[in-house]
């Protein structure tokens, strides 16, 4: 049996993770990104590997997936849209310690910051699915062939990430569009 639980976040929650975020983002200003990505995976791996319920196990997911679109070199993001997720990340530069309550709440941040990206994530995962019937498809060894036709659905992709994005920012209006861009992403 299915059971469904839902909580508001009002304004004042919304400005204290905001401003959580913005302080995390600065600090991470002066870090590589390699740190901040070193930091964001010991979030995901504390999160993965805890006992949580289903639903903060889904979120935690969601910034795995973060992390693999990071480090994907055949994603390859252009300077701003990799500028964009290494910020993400830098919201989750402070692992949370092993209480639940602590998992809890990066669970929170990860899926207000993945409602940032979810453009971003979506173009991802399909890029994914689409790499994986290809090899299958071809069985065919990395080349020049495969950069093709990774190339066109990659460019295709992104191409679909940035105006969804910018249909959805246009598209809200007043205190709406905050939460279309609750992080600055």
């Amino acid at each position: 049996m299915a059971f469904r639980v839902s909580f508001d976040l009002g304004d004042a929650d919304l400005q204290h993770l905001a401003e959580v975020a913005q302080v995390r983002q600065t600090a991470a200003r002066a870090q590589p990104t390699e740190r901040i990505v070193a930091s964001a995976r010991e979030v995901y791996l504390k999160g993965s590997q805890a006992h949580l319920a289903d639903f903060v196990k889904e979120r935690y997911s969601r910034l795995g997936t973060m992390l693999e679109m990071v480090d994907d070199a055949e994603w390859r993001l252009s300077a701003e849209d990799s500028q964009r997720l290494v910020n993400a990340l830098a919201c989750f530069t402070e692992p949370a310690s092993g209480a639940s309550s602590a998992l809890l709440d990066q669970a929170i941040m990860i899926e207000l910051v993945s409602r940032d990206l979810h453009h971003d994530l979506e173009a991802y995962r399909d890029f994914c699915k689409f790499r994986t019937a290809q090899i299958a498809k071809r069985h065919t060894p990395p080349g020049a062939d495969r950069e093709q036709w990774l190339s066109q659905r990659r460019e295709s992709l992104q191409k679909r990430m940035h105006t969804r994005r910018k249909r959805d920012l246009d598209a809200a209006a007043g205190p709406v569009r905050r939460l279309f861009s609750l992080f600055g992403l």
